[in-house]
């Protein structure tokens, strides 16, 4: 599999393992010392994240759709993707969107050669980029 497909499948299992509330799977998508900048949260650490987050799921089933990624390599260890998803929920009044943002994301190859995430930010329409943070590139 190529670097692309790779980061294709880290961005695709992302939304797959955090629905289906595999939090332990789902945890090792990022690198040990991975940042999650969420909901005016840093999450810092591989365990504060899969804490937090894992705490954030609502009772009522969900789900995430994430859509095409766009994908920088940087160097052979390192890429920028940016990804737009949507979270759909389930109510009593049926299924509503709860959610749509872009992650931002700064991913690194592991020494296994594994693609994980090493800082993911998630910026809703409107909300100011954080420093750090990597504005959508251009054409």
């Amino acid at each position: 599999m190529n670097d692309f497909e790779a980061i294709r499948r880290l961005i695709a299992l992302y939304p797959q393992l955090l629905d289906a509330r595999r939090l332990a799977e789902w945890g090792e998508l990022f690198t040990e010392d991975g940042v999650f900048l969420v909901f005016n949260r840093t999450l810092c650490g591989r365990a504060e994240i899969v804490n937090a987050v894992g705490g954030m799921q609502p009772a009522a089933p969900l789900k995430h759709a994430v859509l095409n990624p766009v994908i920088d390599l940087v160097d052979g260890d390192r890429a920028k993707a940016w990804t737009d998803f949507s979270v759909f929920m389930t109510t009593a009044d049926g299924i509503r969107t709860s959610n749509f943002a872009t992650y931002h994301d700064h991913l690194a190859k592991g020494a296994d050669g594994r693609w994980r995430i090493a800082q993911r930010a998630l910026l809703s329409p409107g909300d100011a980029l954080p420093s750090g943070v990597d504005p959508v590139p251009s054409a």
